[in-house]
């Protein structure tokens, strides 16, 4: 039996797969299984990670049915005692599967871990955006305010507990991974780590749907109302920091998008939930200052500031005359 399961699911990986893949056999850890799931590609990433001759490779196919529905049907097949997570267009450090693996030892309380992540553009180059290096252990009114991981590539659970949480909400076709974090966390205290070192490299590029504001606006709905029922008294009390945090991811999103106007509106809207937290909050003082330099400073110099900010796919529009 292998110690790691890997469950990479795919919907037209086009040249990523094959580099996702070439990071998970590159593991100092060789002790695994990769299972790709096929959501119904129409591209040939799929054809041609089959000519790959690795007795650990198996891969399926579905038709079309999403994300979560992919991850569940590697689950069902999974034979290791920790699986782990990866998105086609995603990489892994080599140490990655490793380091989790002393975590789990090291900590038998716990059920999740997630690595800390860089941002990689298309050509697999650094953006020098700022890391995420997640440290100790989460709670779920942590992870409900301020969603540590990020992204699915970065977290490998216990598959029992997979089991127990009752697998991945195939209805949530975005933010699944959050849904599925939440519930992990609430099995039992103390069972989600963050591991500082980013092991994950997680690519930004130009159409991701996730970078679409209006609809993860929308799936983080689905999500708090989800957790609103679960955990009525916790959340309800947490509901205004959440909020908050969740408009300026949003605003971010916008930003990116081209849109600064639905940007500044949305930083506006977070500063309105909650005015003393939203100034102590150094993250919403570097995100305002950014959406209004574009005004005033040079395009090299806002360039710059909107890097250290953390913005990315920067549209600078064009001065009225």
């Amino acid at each position: 039996m292998p110690i790691f399961s890997v469950i990479i699911p795919v919907f037209n990986g086009g040249e990523y797969l094959e580099r996702a893949l070439t990071s998970v056999f590159g593991q100092s850890l060789q002790d695994f299984e990769v299972i790709v799931v096929d959501d119904g590609s129409t591209d040939h990433s799929v054809e041609e990670a089959r000519t790959i001759k690795d007795s650990r490779l198996s891969i399926l196919s579905q038709p079309n049915a999403g994300a979560p529905s992919a991850l569940n049907r590697g689950i069902a097949i999974a034979r290791g005692e920790y699986v782990a997570f990866l998105d086609a267009d995603d990489l892994w450090a080599p140490g990655k599967l490793q380091r989790q693996l002393e975590a789990f030892i090291a900590h038998p309380e716990a059920d999740l871990s997630f690595t800390g992540l860089s941002y990689i553009d298309p050509n697999d180059q650094p953006l020098g955006l700022p890391e995420r290096r997640p440290v100790g252990v989460f709670t779920f009114q942590q992870l409900f305010i301020d969603y540590a991981p990020g992204s699915s590539s970065v977290i490998a659970a216990r598959r029992e507990a997979l089991k127990q949480a009752g697998g991945f909400d195939p209805a949530m076709l975005y933010l699944f991974d959050i849904d599925l974090v939440l519930r992990i966390s609430r099995l039992r205290p103390g069972n989600v780590l963050g591991i500082p070192e980013p092991l994950t490299l997680y690519r930004r590029h130009a159409g991701q749907q996730t970078s679409n504001w209006r609809i993860i606006a929308e799936y983080w709905t689905k999500v708090a109302d989800k957790y609103k029922a679960l955990e009525p008294i916790q959340t309800k009390r947490l509901a205004v920091q959440a909020q908050m945090n969740r408009n300026r991811y949003l605003s971010y999103l916008a930003y990116e998008q081209g849109d600064p106007h639905t940007a500044w509106s949305l930083l506006r809207g977070t500063y309105k939930e909650n005015p003393i937290e939203f100034l102590i909050d150094l993250r919403n003082w570097k995100l305002g200052l950014a959406c209004r330099s574009e005004l005033f400073l040079p395009v090299r110099v806002y360039r710059w500031l909107a890097n250290q900010v953390g913005l990315r796919h920067v549209v600078v529009r064009p001065k009225a005359q």
